[in-house]
């Protein structure tokens, strides 16, 4: 007689190393599609959050110059530097855009300095009276409203305050080529 035969086997039975195989592949494969959803369902329920976008409407405040620097009554244009984020870093001092300021009095008016239409950039004319888009002639006054061209609204209008003698705007993007304000990730 074969000493195998009337010995108890060593090791589990074949269909039983199935089994828990079948069980491990599995426990992995809904790991794995778990990892997945979980970002895709992120990603797509950003947007229909609100109208703010992938930004979420949070405030992102950015100092951009003193108080002291902006004459009452002339526009400037200053540079929007702050940190740029995406995914999976930050980068510090990077240039986000520019803005058009206007100081009336204690008050400070804040402009995007991108044009609505197609995302050119506004100047001021040289009669310092109004704004020009010249990639297709679109003509803002000092307030931001359209006076010519194909400008789908007024320049965007951003929040502003001043921090301990510092200007501090509420930096966002919007959508080119739309009527209304649909904020954009940025």
């Amino acid at each position: 007689m074969p000493a195998s035969a009337g010995a108890p086997s060593a090791g589990p039975a074949p269909e039983e190393r199935r089994g828990a195989l079948k069980a491990l592949v599995a426990i992995g494969g809904l790991a794995c599609a778990g990892a997945i959803a979980v970002p895709a369902a992120s990603f797509i329920a950003a947007p229909a959050a609100g109208s703010a976008g992938a930004a979420g409407g949070r405030e992102r405040w950015v100092r951009v110059g003193r108080l002291a620097d902006l004459p009452p009554g002339e526009p400037r244009r200053l540079k929007v530097i702050g940190e740029e984020r995406d995914a999976f870093t930050v980068a510090k001092d990077q240039m986000l855009g520019a803005i058009w300021v206007i100081r009336e009095g204690e008050k400070i008016r804040a402009m995007s300095a991108t044009c609505p239409h197609l995302g050119c950039g506004i100047d001021l004319n040289d009669d310092k009276k109004s704004f020009n888009c010249p990639c297709h002639a679109s003509r803002f006054g000092l307030s931001g409203a359209p006076e010519t061209g194909p400008s789908p609204r007024p320049m965007d209008p951003l929040a502003t305050r001043v921090v301990d003698g510092w200007l501090e705007v509420d930096f966002r993007r919007y959508r080119d080529g739309v009527a209304e304000l649909q904020e954009i990730a940025g």
